[in-house]
């Protein structure tokens, strides 16, 4: 009997297997196919293929006039087939799984420039979700810059698209997500993760397994490359969050790596999304005490972090505002509360040149003028993110928010709270839709290795500063830590960082020569390299309060002043030809008409060449070498050696009052007819009035 119950019960487990799984309840509680902490053998069906690189330039989703055309992914005046190649690299879609479904990562080859290269570099981009054939194809293939001629000559240069980005396919895009507006209401809020679920809502019914796009995969889709292009071993460089995939192919495939390059470096502990409030308040203190160093700048702002957080606290209370004309021509005006500033400021400080104009811009704030913020505001609205949302959540939501716990708030401002805490729960929201089950512990233990690593972090970088690179370096045995003292966000894309990028490969068992990372200096906008000219900032301020028709009508006038001589020449010209034809004897021009005609000359002159100067002063200040915001500095002056250009104003003052003067002599002494002294005093009142208008800009005072 007790056997007869003992089959009976094996016969109702086996049906129990069998049914339960095809029932709805079962299907609705059960995960998703995830990721194993354990190793797993690379898989054997792995293979590269290669393609056109207009293929994998072609982004299914996109519109064909947003879509890269295949040169800009890589620098001018290179060869597909010659200089570069791309691919795409079929994986599984888990890696457990071997023969399940398969997906594509994208591949982008700038070759070597020595015929018997050595071991490749392999890059990946940060974000998560930030593109590699965006970024490192167009910057290395340089066909002139002698510092990325420098590494082609030594080996091939591997873009790695990260499953899951832009290119690779199945691209996690996600057109339906909308950002909160500057308002953050409520309902900004409901709608955004509405939006965002959407996307995740329609990524699964397109079958994708969003659990599987994370950086364990990842590492083994590197591991596959590297054994289907026949490499036994390999370097890494990671940016940002590229340096969490290196750490994950440390952890799962150290035997095919020769050497890592670590460039912003985001750590495993502590987990970067209970940092938000440290690393703000570091990125102002830093600031403020750069500052503080440099006679110059402290003189103009004596106190970056108090101003800094009276403008964060007036914002606070009453927000501000900036206009923008949209693509479409519309006029848009965006509201600037706390939250914004602080957010643009630190995005900012991912570019090296920010420190240059971030005290500038704070200390405008102070008074509720934006002039420097509107641009970056302008410029943010126009590009966008670059980011591949789908990718970005899946790896956040799996490796990071999971094991974030609470802000770390112990010593930090009020203000460093504040936001700190709105970034880390806005990220657990989106991360409660996009609904992915956390990685293993495992997967995230910290790094021990003799593996030769390069450690590069910028003094300024925001997000992942020193402090963090210096927490991974303490178990690489085998390490060089270099810190730019002017960076912010990831070295590479410098001479210095290439050439220490390239000596390192070279020879990663010696320390390569960092001399050229001393020669980094920080720079402020101050009195001393800036000429802070009013005229100037009226520029800019028209331009973003888009007062066009205050620039069309100082146009217009600068027009008619460089055009009175031609006209009046013209007229010359004629009458001489007349005397000439008909053979009379020309008549006695009054000394005061020659001055007077001499004068109009002279000024349009000076006025084509006020045109010009301020032309080369402003191209000059543009290409000054502050990182990305030397346009930032033309909104409040021009570079101190070009200073020399606003003496033209003040002659084109001189002369416009010698011309009103000898407007009216010339109807009292009749130099000319009638036509001649109407046009004459006509082009004097123009320049009277365009004299006027420069006062009233201050580019008559500026010396003063």
């Amino acid at each position: 009997m007790k056997r007869l119950y003992r089959l009976l019960l094996l016969f109702g487990m086996a049906i129990a297997l069998t049914v339960l799984p095809a029932l709805p309840l079962w299907s609705q509680s059960s995960k998703p196919a995830t990721t194993s902490a354990k190793p797993v053998a690379v898989a054997t069906n792995s293979i590269y293929t290669k393609v056109s690189c207009d293929q994998v330039s072609t982004v299914p989703g996109e519109n064909k006039q947003d879509a890269p055309q295949t040169n800009s992914l890589f620098a001018p005046g290179t060869q597909e087939g010659k200089d570069y190649e791309c691919g795409y690299l079929t994986v599984p879609e888990v890696h457990s799984q071997p023969q399940g479904k398969q997906i594509q990562v994208a591949i982008a080859i700038v070759k070597s420039t020595n015929p018997q290269p050595s071991e490749p570099l392999i890059l990946f981009q940060g974000g998560p979700g930030g593109s590699s054939l965006d970024i490192f194809p167009a910057l290395l293939s340089s066909p002139t810059d002698p510092s990325v001629q420098k590494l082609r000559a030594q080996r091939d240069l591997i873009a790695f698209e990260k499953r899951g980005n832009r290119y690779s396919k199945p691209p996690l895009n996600c057109p339906e997500y909308q950002e909160l507006d500057s308002e953050d209401t409520p309902e900004d809020k409901a709608k955004e993760l509405a939006s965002l679920k959407a996307c995740r809502d329609r990524l699964t019914r397109e079958g994708v397994n969003l659990a599987a796009f994370n950086s364990v995969e990842s590492a083994y889709d590197v591991a596959a490359l590297a054994k289907a292009l026949g490499y036994k071993r390999v370097n890494l460089y990671g940016v940002s969050y590229g340096t969490e995939l290196v750490q994950n192919v440390m952890r799962q495939h150290p035997n095919i790596i020769r050497s890592v390059i670590l460039d912003g470096i985001v750590p495993v502990e502590p987990s970067l999304e209970s940092q938000y409030g440290v690393i703000l308040n570091r990125l102002i203190t830093q600031v403020d005490a750069a500052c503080a160093a440099d006679p110059d700048c402290k003189a103009l702002y004596p106190d970056v972090k108090g101003t800094f957080i009276a403008a964060h606290d007036r914002l606070k209370q009453t927000p501000g505002s900036v206009k923008f004309v949209t693509t479409k021509g519309q006029i848009k005006t965006l509201k600037v509360t706390a939250d914004d500033f602080t957010s643009v400021l630190f995005q900012m400080a991912y570019s090296s040149g920010a420190p240059f104009v971030l005290p500038a811009l704070i200390d405008q704030a102070k008074e509720g003028n934006f002039t420097l913020l509107a641009p970056v505001l302008y410029l943010a609205l126009l590009t966008g993110g670059g980011t591949t949302q789908g990718t970005y959540y899946s790896v956040k939501c799996s490796e990071d928010v999971p094991y974030a716990g609470t802000l770390e708030v112990k010593g930090l401002p009020t203000f460093a709270q504040d936001w700190g805490s709105k970034q880390l729960k806005s990220e657990v929201d989106k991360c409660k839709v996009w609904a992915v089950p956390a990685l293993d512990p495992s997967a995230r233990k910290p790094i021990i290795s003799d593996t030769p690593a390069l450690l590069l972090n910028g003094h300024f970088d925001p997000v992942t500063p020193p402090i963090f690179g210096q927490s991974v370096a303490k178990g690489l045995r085998n390490h060089l830590f270099v810190e730019f003292p002017a960076n912010g966000h990831g070295a590479i894309g410098t001479p210095c960082a290439h050439s220490l990028v390239a000596e390192f490969l070279a020879n990663p068992n010696q320390a390569p020569n960092t001399a050229c990372v001393n020669e980094q200096k920080v720079q402020f906008i101050t009195e001393k390299n800036t000429l802070i000219a009013p005229g100037t900032r009226w520029l800019g301020q028209s331009f973003f309060d888009l007062s066009w028709q205050a620039i069309l009508r100082r146009v217009v006038l600068l027009l008619v002043l460089i055009l009175f001589p031609v006209v009046w020449l013209g007229m010359m010209l004629v009458a001489w030809l007349h005397r000439r034809r008909s053979g009379k004897p020309s008549a006695p021009v009054p000394v005061g008409a020659r001055w007077a005609s001499w004068l109009g000359v002279l000024l349009s002159v000076l006025s084509l060449g006020w045109i010009l100067a301020q032309g080369l002063a402003m191209g000059a200040t543009l290409l000054s070498g502050h990182g990305d915001y030397g346009f930032e500095q033309l909104l409040i002056g021009i570079e101190r050696k070009y200073a020399w250009i606003y003496f033209l104003p003040i002659g084109i003052a001189l002369l416009s009052i010698g011309m009103l003067v000898f407007a009216i002599l010339s109807w009292k002494q009749t130099y000319w007819g009638k036509a001649r002294r109407f046009y004459y005093s006509f082009t004097a009142g123009v320049a009277i009035v365009y004299t006027l208008l420069l006062a009233a800009a201050g580019q008559l005072t500026v010396f003063l």
